[in-house]
């Protein structure tokens, strides 16, 4: 994609989650948000993945067939354009090529904000902004605090994931 000219895709949800957790939450699948579906589609295509057509399941995304991976694409900008572009981490994965990741901070957000989206909450995805924010090392609090506030609506704050955390001065 950068070759040709496009933005990097960023990777997002649970594969960003596994990579900022070094693996404690492990994720079934890669999302990516491109403003560039179709570049992307074909960058995918190029590396053997095919566009999901398997039965009983969901005929959304990309699948790669020899390597059990699969790959859902989210138009658009990152985190509807609420997120700072610059904290996105690159990390090269192989011979100078790199993958560009969500900032933790606003994995952390979403994660709360999908959390507070249900009646009864998501336990899982608040398990999993908890265990974010232990292993982050140092985290922009002041940004995090507004992301977090962005996110659920004003609902949470920064206060109430060190709550869950257990200790209020610290991760």
């Amino acid at each position: 994609m950068v070759r040709k000219g496009y933005e990097r895709p960023v990777l997002v949800g649970g594969g960003a989650v596994e990579f900022h957790t070094g693996s404690v939450v492990v994720s079934g699948d890669f999302g990516f948000v491109t403003e560039e579906m179709q570049a992307f589609g074909e960058a995918l295509a190029a590396c053997g993945f095919k566009r999901e057509d398997r039965p009983r399941r969901l005929l959304i995304g990309w699948y790669h067939p020899e390597l059990a991976m699969r790959v859902q694409v989210v138009s658009g900008d990152l985190f509807d354009g609420n997120s700072d572009r610059r904290r996105v981490q690159l990390v090269d994965i192989i011979d100078g090529k790199a993958v560009a990741i969500a900032p933790i901070e606003d994995l952390i957000a979403d994660r709360l904000e999908q959390h507070a989206s249900t009646e009864t909450g998501m336990p899982d995805r608040l398990d999993q902004a908890v265990k974010l924010f232990r292993l982050a090392d140092h985290p922009d609090e002041a940004y995090l605090d507004r992301r977090i506030r962005q996110e659920s609506g004003g609902t949470f704050d920064l206060a109430y994931l060190k709550d869950r955390c257990g200790d209020s001065d610290h991760p």
